[in-house]
């Protein structure tokens, strides 16, 4: 199963005595969780199992957007999160540029601001901070926020 594993988190060495586990209260330094994160009381679990050390492969499709955002917010407070959606990743576009608006908002979120934190400080509403964000990641190429700002960072769009 750690083959398994490894496989979905690509990229990513596992420590050599990981122990797999399937459920959140197994969770402790030493282990990979893998396993379903489908309501608030398995996303808290989750989180408590991220708290003791463990590793986690989640996959949190039935839940809500705004669900899955709040879950990799209070696990980026604990560590990396490499988000992935299972879309196929998106051909950046050759004539699309980001405007001053999605590179402000790139920017904030850079510096580890949320997205409500950042369209505030910008004065946008959160939708238009959310639609500068979808459509500098279209311009980019990246199929998240955190490749978004990574290419950004890359191509000196954030200095």
């Amino acid at each position: 199963m750690v083959g398994e594993v490894a496989g979905a988190v690509d990229g990513t060495a596992l420590p050599a005595d990981a122990r797999v586990v399937d459920e959140f209260r197994d969770g402790r330094a030493g282990t990979v969780v893998v396993a379903a994160v489908t309501d608030d009381a398995s996303a808290g679990a989750a989180v408590l199992a991220a708290v003791r050390g463990s590793l986690l492969v989640l996959d949190a499709s039935s839940l809500s957007a705004e669900a899955i955002d709040r879950l990799c917010d209070d696990l980026r407070r604990l560590g990396a999160v490499d988000r992935r959606d299972g879309r196929p990743r998106p051909a950046p576009s050759a004539d699309a540029v980001v405007d001053d608006d999605g590179i402000a908002v790139l920017r904030r979120l850079a510096q580890g601001q949320h997205l409500g934190e950042a369209a505030a400080a910008l004065h946008l509403s959160r939708r238009t901070a959310d639609r500068r964000l979808a459509a500098a990641k279209d311009a980019l190429g990246a199929a998240s926020t955190v490749e978004a700002i990574v290419i950004a960072k890359e191509r000196g769009l954030l200095a």
